[in-house]
């Protein structure tokens, strides 16, 4: 079954519960004419000053970076099969022993990742039910899609990877069967007759596609269909992708769009943070997309008119660079304009031009506050607890988009 798990997506992390973030307070800077003076911004204790990214860097970032670059090159299954509304999980697999936790890949198969030196993988799951805890997948008619794309050391041990990382799989049990997948004869397939469930990999040069569908019956054919499809999708996407070389993935650029030190990080500007998927990342390009708002199909299609071409993201804070300063605002009043009936509009904090602030409760749990402010072609969301403070991260971050030019 499909194992949920936080994912970073925009669908789920523009609305989770971040920590807030403390620090030091430094408002740097002079208005320059027609903008405000930041100096005066009521910012608390949180930083304003750009961060030097590259003074961060740790011996962990290059695989989870290249993961990250690994992110813009991995299909979305909605885009296959619009059915798949639902995000259950998407991450950077940065170690053989994490990857093996994905059911995509048997926990079965950490041997063979680790024999043959997997360097990362990336991870995406959604499916056409909202993921519900209480059961298995395989209990609920839902169509799932999971894909894995793990990345090796040279194409000949992708090769070998994939048919052992199969082999493996296809020993657990003495019912599955091979099953041949339309127009991909060297792809590895799987399945126990009965269940709806299939596996499969298939390695396209240094990388290898790891997939588990599911489907509402135990339709072999329609299974089998729907990974071809998803390889239909998937390997143009990879044949646009250039691998970094294993010599040089530690000497990747830990914020390549300028964007991460443009982002309100917690603590001072001097801190030497590590990348992090989930709290502390660039995504660049096409990887940008897992943050695109989901619903409502309003906020999506002012992402979409926006253009935005890179992310960051940092704790509690999402930072978007937009086509240009009108999208970034309108971005802005589209998601003011359609907050959910959970939602309600609170103050924005005093002085910042066109913040935007909402409260939202969500059953039981604690009250979400969340601002979006803009500055020039830069977008952002802050979020936290409280209310006072979520206003300061705000003010925070816009004084420091101001401060970040150059």
């Amino acid at each position: 079954m499909v194992e949920h798990r936080t994912p970073v997506t925009a669908r789920f992390a523009l609305g989770a519960l971040a920590v807030l973030l403390v620090g030091c307070g430094t408002v740097e800077g002079a208005a320059i004419p027609g903008e405000i003076d930041v100096r005066s911004l009521d910012v608390g204790s949180y930083t304003t000053a750009p961060a030097d990214i590259d003074a961060g860097r740790k011996p962990t970032d290059g695989p989870i970076l290249e993961g990250l670059r690994m992110a813009g090159a991995v299909v979305f299954p909605h885009e296959i099969d619009p059915a798949l509304t639902y995000n259950w999980g998407t991450d950077v697999l940065d170690t053989p022993r994490r990857t093996s936790e994905v059911s995509a890949i048997s926990n079965v198969n950490l041997p063979v990742l680790e024999r043959h030196r997997m360097i990362v993988g990336f991870d995406i799951a959604e499916g056409s039910q909202a993921f519900d805890k209480t059961k298995p997948a395989i209990e609920t008619d839902a169509r799932i899609t999971r894909v894995v794309l793990l990345r090796f050391p040279g194409a000949a041990t992708a090769k070998e990877a994939a048919r052992d990382l199969e082999a493996t799989d296809f020993g657990v049990s003495p019912d599955n069967r091979p099953v041949p997948i339309p127009g991909y004869p060297a792809a590895h397939a799987h399945w126990r007759p009965g269940i709806k469930t299939i596996g499969a990999t298939f390695a396209h040069g240094e990388i290898v596609v790891s997939m588990f569908l599911q489907h509402p019956s135990p339709d072999i054919d329609a299974l089998a269909k729907r990974v071809a499809a998803v390889l239909d999708a998937q390997i143009p996407l990879l044949d646009n992708f250039t691998p970094t070389a294993p010599d040089q993935i530690a000497e990747l650029p830990r914020d390549p769009d300028d964007l991460l030190r443009r982002t309100l990080i917690p603590g001072p500007a001097n801190q030497q943070i590590a990348i992090s998927s989930r709290e502390f990342a660039p995504w660049s390009g096409r990887a940008s997309l897992h943050f695109r708002p989901a619903e409502p199909a309003e906020l999506g299609a002012a992402w979409d008119r926006g253009g935005v071409d890179g992310v960051a993201h940092s704790y509690s804070t999402t930072l978007f660079r937009f086509r240009d300063e009108a999208a970034a605002t309108a971005f802005g009043t589209t998601w003011q304009d359609t907050l959910s009936a959970a939602a309600h509009p609170v103050s924005a904090p005093e002085g910042v031009p066109q913040a935007r602030c909402a409260e939202r409760r969500a059953g039981s749990a604690p009250a979400l506050t969340r601002c979006y402010v803009s500055y020039r072609r830069y977008g952002a969301f802050v979020s936290g607890a409280e209310p006072a403070g979520v206003r300061q991260q705000a003010a925070a971050q816009y004084a420091l988009l101001a401060n970040s030019q150059s």
